[in-house]
């Protein structure tokens, strides 16, 4: 036996309004995946700048080193170190003096990847890194500048 269902009791207003909140819930959506898009934007340059001020950081402590390992060097006669390692452990002395204390990671990578920039001797005079095709890609040189002593 079938059975006929009557017609909704409700008044014709409330049926002509059907719809109307899903429309809402959609256009919340929307306007909150814009502002969650503007959001991510800020975010990731944000992380950008932090990662190259980390680099940065990073590479003044290689200059440093490099140039404590060269002003430290006994003698008259001044030597840059052979390899990034030299400046971890320069036993050149009687007791072992550390220019650095480890050989700090590139913060794009997480990893040590630091290259030596070798000067006309073969000895390293700075570091270079290369940064990620997705943040742009390029070098990031960082080179020891002994003071130039002018005598009048």
């Amino acid at each position: 036996m079938v059975v006929a269902r009557r017609n909704s009791t409700r008044p014709a207003i409330v049926r002509r309004q059907r719809g109307f909140t899903y429309l809402g819930v959609l256009l919340a959506i929307a306007l909150i995946g814009v502002g969650l898009t503007a959001a991510s934007e800020v975010w990731v340059t944000t992380a950008y700048r932090e990662r190259m001020i980390a680099l940065e950081w990073a590479g003044a402590q290689f200059v440093q080193a490099i140039g404590s390992y060269y002003e430290s060097s006994p003698g008259s006669a001044k030597a840059y170190p052979v390899g990034l390692t030299d400046l971890l452990e320069d036993r050149r002395y009687l007791t072992m003096r550390r220019h650095l204390r480890t050989v700090y990671p590139n913060p794009f990578t997480n990893e040590p990847d630091w290259e030596a920039i070798r000067g006309p001797d073969g000895r390293a005079r700075g570091v270079r890194v290369r940064l990620p095709e997705e943040f742009g890609g390029g070098v990031k040189s960082f080179v020891y500048l002994p003071a130039l002593q002018v005598s009048r």
